[in-house]
This record gives structure tokens, sequence and C-alpha cells, in this order.
């Protein structure tokens, strides 16, 4: 989820061949990394195809485009998030710019719930945590869940009351840029609705229905479609529409793709104790290395990374940015 108010509810699923959704392969771990472009859905101008179901659908999407930059969720620990003392029950977050998610990993019975979420404008806390997933799941599963917790707006606090409905309503063929089809995939729906109270007095409403598409053994979607209208107080509702597509199915118009494949680039060793190099079979383009720490944060740029300062980084999980002038890649590295 993108702002606060469109991203509360995060459907963390997978779909093998059967599709069958496992709780063991699919749930995020810390370290995991999900990258998307924001796409650009004006050649749609009948809308887009989100109301086909069934067991047999074919959706459309062939007419998207990606638009820079692309947009990094990384899955880190609670207590490297903002927000974190407000979600004590929480094994992992999710963090995209301002926006922290808290999550709960439930072996018995599998599931995962929705503890919280926060901003610097709006903060929401789950005390009858809201789950998101029951595992397994297959076409045809349906989940609703009666939620209830707080919420502080700026410096109004109050209390939010609502459901969350997930259904595994389609299945079939997705088609994408570039001739791309792709088969056995599983569209997930879900709908959150909350009432937000202070005190006796109403003080805002927020909807949001999540369209995600999933290929068979891939652990994030493909495609995510987010619908959201939120209002407060007396105001005038905002209606907002997000459309991500993960950055290895989608193109963006002008990007020489073909010149910048991740396989040309290998950085080693990982995981590193001091230094950090990089094998690259394209010579002919110039880098830069940019690395983050798990919440975003900036910690070095340079044109040499082995020539970068790492040595004194403390021990963790980093995110190293490569760019050129064809695109750029995230990858992973673990300082130990």
């Amino acid at each position: 989820m993108k702002q606060l108010c469109t991203s509360l509810l995060f459907a963390l699923f997978t779909v093998s061949q059967s599709q069958t959704l496992t709780q063991s392969f699919n749930e995020p771990v810390i370290g995991d990394i999900d990258k998307n472009y924001r796409l650009d859905t004006s050649a749609f101008t009948s809308g887009m195809p989100v109301s086909t179901t069934g067991s047999n659908c074919a959706w459309n999407f062939s007419m998207l485009t990606g638009a820079f930059p692309v947009i990094v969720d990384s899955f880190i620990s609670p207590s490297a998030a903002i927000g974190a003392t407000a979600n004590p029950g929480a094994t992992f977050a999710q963090h995209r710019d301002l926006l922290y998610n808290f999550y709960k990993s439930v072996a018995s019975p599998q599931q995962t719930e929705l503890l919280g979420a926060y901003s610097p404008s709006l903060t929401i806390t789950f005390t009858n945590s809201a789950i998101i997933a029951g595992y397994p799941i297959s076409y045809g599963y349906n989940l609703s869940d009666l939620v209830s917790g707080s919420f502080k707006y700026n410096s109004t606090n109050g209390a939010c009351n609502g459901s969350i409905t997930i259904s595994a309503n389609g299945l079939g063929t997705l088609q994408l840029p570039g001739n791309v089809t792709l088969q056995n995939v599983l569209c997930l729906k879900s709908v959150e609705e909350l009432t937000l109270s202070s005190g006796i007095f109403p003080f805002g409403s927020f909807n949001q229905t999540i369209y995600n598409y999933y290929m068979p053994g891939k652990k994030f979607p493909v495609l995510n479609l987010n619908y959201t209208t939120y209002q407060l107080l007396a105001g005038t509702p905002t209606i907002t529409a997000y459309v991500y597509g993960n950055n290895n199915y989608f193109y963006v118009a002008g990007l020489k793709e073909s010149t910048f494949n991740k396989k040309d680039y290998q950085v080693f060793p990982n995981p590193f104790h001091d230094k950090l190099f990089m094998n690259s079979k394209n010579t002919s383009e110039e880098n830069e290395y940019i690395l983050y720490d798990v919440n975003g944060q900036l910690i070095l740029k340079t044109r040499s990374l082995s020539n970068a300062e790492t040595e004194s980084l403390l021990p963790g999980i980093y995110i190293l940015e490569i760019k050129n002038r064809s695109g750029s890649l995230h990858q992973k590295v673990i300082k130990e």
C-alpha cells in the first residue's frame, strides 16, 4: 500500500502451480524486497477489467506502462520501524517511504494478521487484529474478519471499527505488455471498511478495495490495483486509484531495458565483512552505487563500490542500488 490511506491492507500471498497458497512459502521474511512500477492506466478509457471473475478468466492489461522511479517495499524487523512500540506483537514490518505496516505471523492456526500502520499524520492500531490470510488458500477461498482498534490523526485520538473481507474470486490468464501471457493466475480481492469516531462523534470513514494478481511460484503479486475512498470529518471524500506492476513484467517507455540485465551484475561477497565488489559484463556503462539501510535511509553514494567505506557499517541487512543510463536494480546485501 502506498500512502497510509492506500496502504493499510497488503494481501501477502503466493501461488503454487496447483493454486494452493501456503504460509511457509509466501509469508515475507525480514530482508525481503518487492519492487514495482507505478503504472499508467490512461489507455483504459472504459476502466480496468477488474470485474471479471470465475474459474476461466481472461484479464487483458497489455496497455499498461510503467513510470520511474521503482517503488521499493522492504520487509524489516519491527524494532527498526517507526511506530513499533504500538505494535509489540509484530513479527515483521513492511516499509515504504514514510509508511510502516506491522504484521504478525501465527503458526496455529496458520494465518497472517495486520496489527497496525504508521504514517506521520495517521496511525491505526488494531486491538482486535485484522486477519488478512488463513492458510491454505485456493480458488473459491473466502475470509471475513471484524476488526476494531484505535487511531490517531494529527492530535485527534479515537476508535476505529469495521471489517476485512478477502476472496480468491478469479483464476485464468493474465495478458501483460510485450505479448506476455501468464497462465494459471489467481486474483485475490480484498475489501476493507473502517469507521473512525472520536468519543461519541463520527470522525471519518475509510473504504479500500484491492485486486492482486499472482502467477504460479512467485512470492509477490505481478499486478496490484488499489481503489480507496476516505473522508475525515465533514470534508469532501478523497478518492484514489493506484495501479502497480512488478518491475520484472512491465517496462518503462524509453528505457533501454535490453542493455540492463540483472545477470550481468554480480555483487560479492554476500554476506561481506569489509569490502564489496562487483563483476559486470557491461564495461561501457558508468555505474553509481547507492546503499540504504532497511529503513530506507541513505547510507552512502559512490562511483566506486570497492572504494566505498563499508568497513564501519554495523552488521545487518542493506539495500544496494546500482544505477546507470540504462536503468537501475536493487539487491539485498548482508554485513556480518
